[in-house]
């Protein structure tokens, strides 16, 4: 070990360390409290718009599923192989060095926490849609009371704050399974024979697809957790495609129960299919038991999220992209101070009203993290053949590809949908990393902190 890495590996083990106590049913919950959201309640809608017929509705929402398994392979082997905070962050460090990391950075900064906000805002306008102040509390302010709420969970320890999130994951997913088994017990909708297999050609049938996929978004989450984990080489590729496959049961579960309450016609346009299906059964209660769950949802995503963003903020100032201060990690493992960097800079995005505007930009751009993370699985492949990897992508290279494809396909279809944006999103991210660089050289270039691997024990 040279000097310079003795040094940052003895500032780590000064400054406190994280703590590895989080198991597999963590890192489940993780990947279903990431996934599972307001989306399965909307999309279905678009869905139905695209075909009537009840076996393809089905079969494109397990498509996504194995879609999004495919694209889980290379944060599996990376997760398992190099289990550190930060996830695509160490995984780009490790594989291209120092300044596309930075790149990844950035990029992961901007779409991270205007998306904080952007929850913790929906959470608020739940809590106002509930009457909750009676009318007199705007909802960012709510927003920026979960914010606080969410961050005093986390800063009482790791265990704790990865308790609450299996929790709250368990009983979303109750709930989720509670509205499927109501909807079974209910009357049959009256379906004609023969419904209309595409409505409008294979177009609307790829929309359908798009939206599915990013209904099942958020599952990468878990390899922020890589230093936390105990046996990452095992308990991150376990998380991943067991959360993924645990989300789809539920997703084709909850779709065969709107199945037998509405017709695929009753469904096709409906801008939340879930309040159609749930007020054959509830009536007018149905909007304020589908606004609770919404409240539990999106707040059980907020709360993983102030956990998630607070391990890559930790991770950068580590790597010296931000104030070595924010890299002190309390007795309980929690990085305290890296912790109120995304709570306050949500909270801004919140007054401000920016986040909608930054997440708009950074949807497309990042799937440009996921394209440098499956081209990392090929770097190593070849740099590094002997580094140990307790999870190998299957068919490789073939599968590996065939996820490069898929997310490039992607990033073409976002960038003509929305071109404005998505330029905007890649110059914002190249003017961050320029930027930097330029800071960096004028006041010395920072280190990008080599850790000892038993500096993570």
């Amino acid at each position: 070990m040279d000097n310079e890495t003795t040094t940052i590996g003895e500032n780590v083990r000064s400054r406190g360390h994280l703590l590895r106590v989080l198991g597999v049913v963590f890192g489940l919950a993780a990947v279903v409290g990431s996934v599972i959201g307001q989306g399965i309640l909307r999309s279905p809608g678009v869905v139905a718009e695209a075909t009537g017929s009840e076996t393809l509705i089905v079969a494109l929402w397990i498509a996504g599923a194995l879609l999004n398994c495919l694209l889980a392979l290379g944060f599996a082997e990376l997760g398992a192989a190099i289990p550190q905070a930060g996830g695509p962050f160490a995984f780009a460090r490790r594989a291209f060095g120092p300044k596309t990391a930075l790149l990844v950075a950035c990029i992961m900064f901007v779409a991270l926490y205007s998306s904080l906000a952007y929850l913790a805002f929906v959470v608020g306008e739940f809590l106002v849609r509930l009457g909750v102040g009676g009318g007199a509390i705007e909802p960012q302010w709510f927003g920026i009371a979960a914010l606080a709420l969410f961050a005093l969970v986390n800063a009482l320890g790791t265990r704790i704050s990865g308790a609450s999130q299996v929790l709250l994951s368990t009983v979303k997913g109750l709930v989720l399974i509670g509205l499927v088994i109501v909807l079974f017990a209910s009357p049959g909708a009256t379906v004609e024979a023969g419904g209309e297999v595409l409505r409008g050609g294979w177009l609307p049938i790829g929309t359908a697809l798009l939206v599915i996929l990013t209904t099942y978004d958020g599952w990468w989450n878990v390899v922020m957790y890589g230093e936390e984990v105990k046996d990452p080489g095992r308990t991150i590729p376990r998380a991943l495609f067991g959360g993924i496959l645990g989300v789809a049961v539920i997703y084709v579960l909850v779709n065969l129960a709107m199945l037998h309450v509405l017709t695929p016609e009753q469904m096709a346009g409906s801008t939340l299919v879930a309040a159609d299906a749930a007020g054959a059964m509830f009536g007018e209660q149905a909007d304020f038991a589908l606004t609770c769950f919404g409240v539990l949802s999106v707040g059980a995503i907020t709360n993983l999220m102030v956990m998630n963003y607070t391990r890559f903020t930790y991770a950068f100032a580590r790597a010296g992209l931000l104030p070595a201060a924010l890299a002190t990690v309390s007795r309980n493992g929690t990085p305290i101070r890296a912790m109120l960097l995304p709570v306050i800079a949500a909270s801004v995005f919140i007054l401000t009203g920016s986040y909608s505007e930054l997440v708009s930009l950074a949807q497309t751009v990042w799937l440009v993290v996921f394209i440098l993370v499956n081209a990392a699985v090929i770097a190593l492949r070849r740099r590094e053949p002997d580094l140990p990897r307790p999870f190998r992508v299957p068919l490789y290279p073939v599968s590996i590809w065939a996820a490069q494809l898929v997310l490039v396909a992607l990033l073409v279809i976002f960038i003509a949908q929305d071109p404005w944006y998505s330029l905007a999103g890649f110059v914002l991210s190249a003017a961050l990393w320029a930027g930097y660089l330029l800071l960096a050289r004028a006041s010395g270039e920072p280190h990008f902190g080599a850790i000892d691997a038993e500096d993570l024990q």
